[in-house]
């Protein structure tokens, strides 16, 4: 049986009466990577949010690994391997993209 590294069970996020997601269910088996597409307002940052630990859901779960996740912090869930990385292609455009993940890498190993 594959480990499922995260998973998002009957998670509902509302803003007031607006429902951003409702009940969304996602489950990541270790090594291997999802997508999320949608349009404009669709949720998809909100979901990544919830994942990352920079919103709480106002219902459901989140996993990562064995541990349920949900009222961990942003930084608590790094420390579990989360790593999230926002729309930017590059942080120093005069650097590669394995040089800008080589960098990212060193910071996290060194505390940076």
């Amino acid at each position: 049986m594959t480990e499922v590294r995260v998973s998002v069970a009957g998670v509902t996020v509302r803003f007031g009466a607006v429902a951003a997601l409702s009940r969304v269910d996602i489950d990541v088996p270790a090594g291997e990577r999802r997508a999320v597409i949608g349009p404009n307002g669709a949720g998809k940052t909100t979901l990544l949010n919830v994942i990352a630990g920079e919103l709480r859901p106002t219902e459901g779960l989140v996993h990562l690994g064995e541990q349920d996740a949900t009222p961990l912090p942003a930084w608590r869930r790094a420390r579990l391997g989360l790593g999230r990385t926002f729309q930017r292609s590059t942080l120093f455009d005069q650097l590669s993209v394995a040089e800008n993940v080589t960098l990212a890498v060193r910071a996290r190993l060194h505390g940076g």
